[in-house]
């Protein structure tokens, strides 16, 4: 039997574990030159093979809850952020080579930068070769150099695994890899030498969570509808429009008072038809399934466009410019098909929240959103012929920020800008007032203790004007934070960017401050600005993002 997928996606709740017993298939799609499912299979694996860790406690311990919970939500780079705090304040040798090895596999697998993740992988294997996670950083390694057509080097990573792990629980596998070394071919390049990249589906399809570990749910349909099993395959029964009352009770999922089997069901509509969760419709289906933590989880299933319908007005107001909307359509086009293809092997692509992008459903949508997606049909931001990870926030500030000042993961298309556009908005600059035992209080509900406040001093400041890195004087001593870990636990509602300058007032801290959210990539505020001047959508996302392509699908 071979372990043939893993995908971990925070909190310990939501581990995907796909078991092949047949050896043969998992050899076929590696000689058929399927190098990504491949590396898929095995870059994401610390957290089932890797030795289990005792608890390290205190702000360790919420550092890797929240890289966990990050990860979840498709937050990559604020995962590596707290992942790369954790290798730097952790004392215990393998609490680091664990956070490490972590940020080795997010740049890996969820950032496609495999250069990056090697150089972390090499830490691991040098730094802290008595390590068990140096082994698989070996084997990840291993897996990169095949997806990059390597094979030489690939084999000296498979033979060095191996050797340090004679017995492992991928020995068998790596054995295959090294034979699958001497056959493979390299991965399919157009005549430039780049990757080639696969055009986007007509009917391109999104999976969206929009409710979580619910006890119960009522769903209303005002045409017929067939409820089928998981896989989509049985019609378990036809029902003629009118209520579905879904229930769990322990391992008991009831459908109108009928206990139903196996672990869920999909609500499928007639042709056109919509539903309606707890009084709120949707387009596509309703796919129903036990969650992990009790309770069920609701996955909508839609189109890809007509998810964007319900995004782009619950992200930017209706009313605004269509070039700034058309914008908003690409950047959130290219974030979802982002994480569909690094959610592959979970039961969602994306959530309905702010933790991902907002969602509103059918209800929300609005003839200006629609005519903003429809004419961007298909377009999708690329660099160097892979999709970016598209982050975008309410309002630079004057300056956007380079994610590596943020998060400490260095993307080359999300690099500081001056960005004068987002000067002109409504609460551009703002203003916050806070006594010490509040911010004392903020910070010990994010796992960290610190006596009574005296002070708060910038360490380090980038070239936007962001404080990178800032210092808390209490009474027990000193603690610094990035900037933005420290913003999140204070109230980022009220605290509203890094961008600002801390003074005492009294016996108080006041926070004077430009922007609104993290300040990297676009800014909403500056596209709308940029709109009401007569800039086109390209021109906005060029402004934004460093050295990116939009691409129409099938060239069009």
């Amino acid at each position: 039997m071979i372990i043939a997928s893993f995908r971990a996606t925070g909190g310990g709740n939501r581990t995907r574990l796909i078991v092949c017993s047949d050896i043969k298939r998992f050899q076929r799609e590696t000689r058929f030159g399927m190098a990504r499912n491949v590396i898929v299979f095995f870059l994401l694996t610390s957290l089932l093979f890797s030795p289990a860790l005792s608890s390290p406690g205190g702000e360790t311990d919420h550092a890797f809850q929240r890289a966990e919970t990050y990860l979840k939500e498709g937050l990559y780079l604020e995962a590596i952020s707290d992942y790369q705090d954790t290798a730097d304040r952790s004392e215990e040798y393998e609490i680091r080579a664990r956070a490490l090895f972590m940020i080795g596999d997010i740049y890996s697998y969820f950032l496609d930068d495999y250069d990056t993740a090697l150089k972390y992988y090499y830490l691991v294997k040098t730094k802290y070769s008595g390590s068990p996670f140096a082994a698989n950083a070996w084997f990840n390694s291993g897996m990169i150099f095949y997806e990059k057509g390597r094979y030489r080097d690939a084999l000296t990573q498979f033979r060095t695994y191996l050797k340090n792990d004679p017995r492992g629980i991928r020995k068998e596998t790596a054995e295959y890899m090294m034979e699958a070394c001497r056959r493979e071919t390299s991965p399919a390049l157009d005549k430039k030498g780049k990757r080639v990249t696969p055009a986007i589906a007509d009917e391109e399809r999104i999976r969206v969570l929009i409710k979580t570990s619910a006890r119960e749910t009522i769903i209303a349909a005002s045409s017929s509808v067939d409820v089928k099993n998981l896989s989509g395959e049985k019609i378990l029964k036809r029902i003629e429009g009118g209520i579905l009352a879904v229930a769990v009770a322990g391992e008991t999922m009831t459908l109108n008072g009928e206990t139903l089997a196996g672990g869920g069901v999909v609500v499928t509509p007639s042709l056109n038809g919509k539903l309606k969760v707890d009084g709120k419709s949707y387009r596509g289906e309703i796919r129903i399934i036990k969650s992990k933590k009790g309770g069920m989880d609701l996955i909508n299933t839609l189109n890809l466009e007509e998810y964007l319908y319900g995004v782009v007005p619950k992200e930017m107001s209706p009313g605004w410019p269509l070039e700034a909307l058309k914008a908003q359509a690409v950047v959130a086009r290219t974030f979802a098909l982002y994480q569909k293809e690094k959610n592959r092997e979970s039961e969602f692509d994306v959530s309905a929240t702010t933790m991902s992008q907002v969602y509103g459903g059918f209800e929300a949508e609005t003839a200006s959103a629609i005519r903003a997606v429809d004419n961007t049909k298909g377009q999708v931001l690329y660099h160097n012929g892979k999709r970016i990870l598209a982050y975008y926030h309410s309002n630079s500030g004057g300056a956007t920020e380079d994610a590596k000042n943020v998060w400490t993961a260095d993307i080359p298309y999300l690099k500081g800008i001056p960005d004068e556009y987002s000067m002109n908005a409504s609460g551009y600059r703002w203003t916050l007032s806070l006594a010490p035992g509040d911010l004392s209080k903020a910070l010990a509900g994010g796992g960290i203790r610190v006596g009574e406040i005296h002070d708060i001093v910038p360490v380090d400041v980038s070239p936007s004007g962001r404080i990178v890195k800032l210092k808390v004087l209490h009474s027990d001593g000193e603690a610094v934070f990035r900037s933005n870990d420290f913003r999140l636990r204070v109230n980022p509602q009220s605290l509203k960017s890094t961008l600002f300058v801390m003074t005492k007032e009294g016996d108080r801290i006041r926070f004077d401050g430009s922007g609104y959210g993290h300040g990297v990539g676009l800014s909403q505020w500056g596209a709308y600005e940029m709109a009401r001047r007569g800039f086109t959508c390209r021109d906005i996302l060029k402004h934004y993002y460093w050295g990116i392509e939009i691409q129409s699908p099938r060239g069009k």
